[in-house]
């Protein structure tokens, strides 16, 4: 295991710190964290300041998109990671993930060109999300206020 050694699990709280707005987008954001109740206001801070170049990138999929995303800030052994999923094609999502290292915590750089997708904490994230999906905008696609009670739906607990 490269010199890792298998720690136990042990929960870690999930904390939704509300929905931002940036360039035309509507973001469920969540915090995770090893170290604390929540990543702090500095980590969003920056990421925030990111999101427009990364929210960018979506362009260069052919799937349409409902510019509606979820992004999970974790700060974990490793550094803090900031996950970025956005809803495409109607019941898909598209996932980029990016590292700033405790080392670096300044320079967050993809890290899902290099396979890495989710843990077991930011799993549980997106099955609330996709549960959440599924009951309030798959399940009545024809109702015009699904996307709002979705938006308006996030998670809170210790996972």
């Amino acid at each position: 295991m490269n010199g890792h050694t298998l720690q136990p699990y042990a929960p870690r709280p999930v904390r939704y710190l509300g929905l931002l707005q940036c360039e035309g987008w509507r973001i469920k954001t969540y915090s995770i964290s090893v170290k604390s109740e929540r990543v702090g206001e500095d980590v969003v801070a920056q990421v925030v300041s990111l999101l427009p170049g990364w929210l960018a990138q979506h362009t260069a999929y052919p799937l349409d998109s409902y510019r509606i995303a979820t992004l999970i800030l974790h700060e974990g052994r490793e550094g803090c990671f900031a996950i970025l999923s956005w809803w495409i094609d109607s019941n898909m999502l598209q996932t980029q993930v990016h590292l700033a290292t405790d080392a670096a915590r300044a320079d967050f750089r993809l890290f899902s060109d290099r396979g890495i997708f989710t843990c077991v904490w930011e799993m549980a994230v997106l099955w609330f999300e996709r549960n959440a999906w599924v009951e309030h905008v798959l399940a009545h696609p024809e109702d015009p206020q699904g996307i709002d009670r979705y938006l308006a739906e996030h998670l809170n607990a210790c996972v």
